[in-house]
């Protein structure tokens, strides 16, 4: 609106142009362990009638629960072991799942579904996950925005890290993690929340990374918790976070708050928003 003042006023209008789709977007959600943090995820985007996660968990050895698939066939042996099957998806999470449940292939399908298929890939904390899960020296390393040592292997998990979470200045009016309506009420409701949990030990962004969440511990330790870098044509995204889905559940949230559904899907709509038209 025309400040009281205001002299020229033709440039308080912006047009845009705005490509409305009635679509559903696959992503493939791949999990390690059966964990709440799947379920409620699947839970956040079930009644989007433009999301579909397709989850993948393993049971057992060579082992797959399937959910949300098309038809029978699909996923059948696990992860796609081809390009042309990983590529039908847009999206694509990797849970608490080590790298050494891919072959060399795999990791190296992944990191070319970011940089030559354009896709989103998004990587969840866990025991299983980034340096603990043994991704340093991997072309999936190559490919997320926080930097692993080649020389890590997997290992224990970390100590166990309880953080406040809170959004930088390019968090506050990111499409991702803007959670109320303006950048203001956004910040103050972060601050709200109860705090979350990791076991990854913290990891420093690369110098082309943005990070949109930063989560402090009890000692006043920052450390970032939302990550961010394009990485050929598509994003990778790392979230050092095990239990976002305490956002639903904790004590002090109430039944009708929708923070962690508006969480998710503005999350895994930023995620494949670019992605190419799969032809």
């Amino acid at each position: 609106a025309p400040l009281a003042d205001e002299m020229i006023t033709q440039n308080n209008v912006r047009e845009t142009l705005i490509d409305v789709r009635d679509d559903r977007q696959k992503i493939l959600y791949f999990e390690g362990e059966p964990r709440f943090e799947m379920k409620f995820l699947g839970r956040a985007i079930a009644d989007d009638k433009n999301l579909q996660v397709v989850a993948l968990q393993r049971t057992a050895d060579n082992k797959f629960l399937r959910l949300g698939v098309d038809d029978p066939d699909e996923l059948l042996g696990g992860f796609p072991r081809t390009r042309e099957e990983l590529f039908s998806y847009r999206g694509l999470i990797l849970g608490s799942i080590e790298a050494g449940a891919f072959t060399g292939d795999q990791l190296q399908m992944i990191a070319d579904f970011v940089d030559r298929q354009g896709g989103g890939l998004l990587m969840i904390g866990g025991a299983r996950s980034f340096g603990e899960g043994g991704y340093g020296g991997t072309p999936v390393a190559d490919a997320l925005p926080l930097t692993i040592d080649p020389g890590t292997r997997a290992s224990e998990p970390a100590d166990l890290a309880r953080l406040q979470v809170s959004p930088t200045r390019a968090g506050e009016s990111h499409a991702s993690t803007q959670i109320a309506a303006t950048e203001a009420a956004s910040a103050l409701r972060w601050r709200d929340l109860p705090q979350v949990t990791s076991v990854n030990a913290p990891l420093e962004p690369k110098p082309a990374a943005i990070v949109l969440l930063t989560g402090t511990d009890e000692r006043g330790r920052e450390q970032p918790v939302l990550t961010w870098q394009q990485y050929g044509r598509g994003k990778a995204v790392a979230l050092t976070l095990q239990d976002t889905w305490q956002w639903q559940m904790h004590a002090s949230m109430s039944l009708e708050d929708q923070t962690h559904e508006n969480y998710w899907r503005q999350m895994l709509r930023w995620l494949i928003n670019s992605v190419p038209s799969i032809v």
